[in-house]
């Protein structure tokens, strides 16, 4: 079973330093659940199936921002880190994508864990929306919804990030150990930032 406090005091303690404009700290803020802190902090969007919840994100480096949170429900542990873009001045910054590790203690699970989310289409289609209305711009909205019907959402898919199809095994890791976790945090946050500041 993962220790909650061991596995949060590793994960601030190794990745605090590939923050360079602001802190970062996972806090607690219920009985099984932390969420992430700085001293830099904007508004954001997160995009979770249906969901749309309004979360604090912090400033990571350049125009980017990061939100995490991590829940222990019974002995399972869940991990959620959304990756979002826009400049100090935007007062809402705009998702592109979030990574989850998700133990249901279920091998038979359809979702490869851990998994990638793609949503940076959302942000596009909000400044649509948010043209049409300012612009009434007459029609284009269902030109829109007709044209994206011909496309599959790819929002609901869950990419596999570290399927072990290599070993005969399945699509599952299962969160069984502190120091794998806090690895696989630190070297998720590396690549991420890595990517991004390649295509900058």
């Amino acid at each position: 079973m993962i220790d909650h406090k061991n596995l949060i005091v590793g994960i601030n303690k190794t990745c605090g330093d590939l923050f360079e404009e602001s802190s970062f700290y996972l806090h607690q803020v219920a009985t099984n659940s932390y969420k992430i802190s700085g001293d830099f902090t904007s508004q954001a969007i997160n995009f979770r199936g249906e969901e749309r919840d309004e979360v604090t994100v912090i400033k990571w480096f350049e125009d980017f921002w990061l939100y995490s949170e991590i829940n222990f429900i019974n002995t399972n542990c869940f991990i959620s880190l959304s990756v979002f873009q826009g400049k100090d001045s935007v007062e809402s910054k705009h998702q592109l994508f979030r990574a989850e590790w998700d133990d249901y203690n279920d091998n038979q699970n359809r979702h490869p864990q851990p998994h990638w989310h793609i949503t940076a289409n959302k942000a596009l289609e909000n400044t649509l929306q948010i043209f049409t209305d300012y612009k009434e711009v007459e029609g284009f909205m269902s030109i829109l919804n007709e044209e994206k019907s011909k496309i599959i959402n790819v929002n609901d898919i869950h990419f596999a990030m570290i399927g072990n199809w290599i070993n005969s095994e399945t699509h599952i890791h299962k969160l069984d150990e502190e120091t794998k976790i806090v690895k696989w945090f630190f070297g998720l946050l590396s690549h991420i930032k890595t990517e991004l500041e390649s295509i900058k």
